[in-house]
């Protein structure tokens, strides 16, 4: 790709920094990497109105002391654990950026968000296209769509940036971790995450990359802990649209599959990609995106279960190895709600079953009609 400079008011700064997505994202989320570059984009983001929070430790970031947060509606904590040291308050200062593609900010004012990387040159169009559908405009504000609302949009040359809210926490952390949730807070946000891939496959999108550390989550209830009264609900958001793929309306549905590995700018090769896949993904003929997206949150809830059947079985459903076996996200979540308010709430104030447990009750996913 060509590129001109001429007339460019940050000529040495867009030289000084990566060209490709996949450089922006090689790991070296600390001093060794990531710092260096957006030290060379803090004047950039400053006469922007954006003031970058500070490095310390291994890829982790603290908040500006100059600045006192201000609420910005997407990030909140249980006081329940005070306001000192380990509170949940205070890891509200903190963020976790394992590589350059991600940086938080704090506005003037004291808002915190997220600073990401979306296109360098050709490459991140398509995620680009996906987030001023869903993240911006009139499908921004469905009460169905529960993508990361995209705020801004800045350009360094070839660069663009897209700024976004810093969301509370990640809905990795809903269970078997330090979130004392029990599973009505879980089983919440488990049907706006499956909400969100059901509206998001309305609009002719699949996403890919539909894991649970891809969705976000306003607080943890943690309903379970001491002297910890439950009353509002946190909203969950899906983020990361860089494997999305955008269907045309006049593409019939048999026709919307895609072939091979969900591979992206960031990892761009196959030795890259970690990820767990479903044996049509893994057998090289094309397959339904839309299916895939409901088996990865599937999988990535393997280590969850209830104690109650009913829950267990819908779940167990979106992991099936034959595809056409699987629910699609909007099945998923109607059969889970009906199952849900079935219930009486109290039923599901318990705590998940311990995961050193799962081995021993864990019940078989649907049988293969693959051979």
């Amino acid at each position: 790709m060509s590129f001109t400079l001429k007339g460019s008011p940050y000529p040495s700064l867009w030289l000084a920094l990566p060209r490709t997505i996949e450089q922006w994202s090689l790991p070296g989320g600390d001093e060794t990497f990531a710092d260096p570059l957006w030290r060379k984009l803090h004047n950039f983001f400053k006469e922007r109105g954006y003031i970058l929070w500070i490095p310390f430790g291994l890829s982790y970031l603290g908040s500006p002391r100059e600045l006192q947060p201000t609420c910005n509606g997407f990030a909140f904590a249980p006081v329940h654990r005070g306001w000192g040291e380990g509170s949940r308050i205070r890891q509200l200062s903190e963020i976790h950026c394992p590589n350059a593609m991600l940086r938080a900010a704090r506005t003037a004012d004291g808002r915190d968000v997220v600073i990401r990387v979306i296109c360098v040159g050709s490459e991140g169009q398509n995620q680009l296209e996906v987030l001023k559908c869903m993240a911006r405009g009139p499908y921004s504000q469905a009460t169905p769509n529960h993508a990361i609302p995209l705020f801004e949009l800045f350009e360094l040359e070839d660069i663009t940036f897209g700024i976004f809210p810093r969301v509370g926490f990640s809905v990795a952390d809903a269970y078997d971790s330090w979130a004392e949730n029990s599973v009505g807070d879980v089983i919440d946000m488990v049907l706006q995450c499956l909400e969100a891939l059901a509206f998001l496959h309305s609009m002719n999108i699949a996403h890919r990359d539909a894991f649970k550390d891809n969705f976000l989550v306003q607080w943890h209830p943690e309903s379970l802990a001491t002297n910890q009264l439950t009353i509002s609900r946190p909203r969950v958001f899906l983020h990361d649209f860089e494997t999305a793929v955008r269907f045309n309306v006049d593409v019939p549905p048999h026709a919307r599959t895609c072939t091979g590995l969900p591979l992206c700018p960031s990892f761009a090769l196959p030795e890259r990609y970690f990820r767990p896949v479903p044996p049509e993904v893994s057998s090289g003929n094309p397959y339904d995106p839309f299916e895939l997206d409901v088996w990865q949150f599937g999988i990535s809830l393997i280590d969850f279960r209830t104690r109650m059947q009913e829950i267990d079985d819908v779940l167990a459903e979106m992991i099936a190895d034959d595809p056409s076996k699987r629910q699609s996200a909007f099945e998923a979540l109607t059969d889970l709600a009906r199952v849900v308010r079935s219930m009486p709430s109290d039923r599901l104030n318990i705590a998940p079953i311990d995961v050193d447990d799962l081995m021993s009750c864990r019940p078989s996913p649907p049988p293969s009609s693959l051979p």
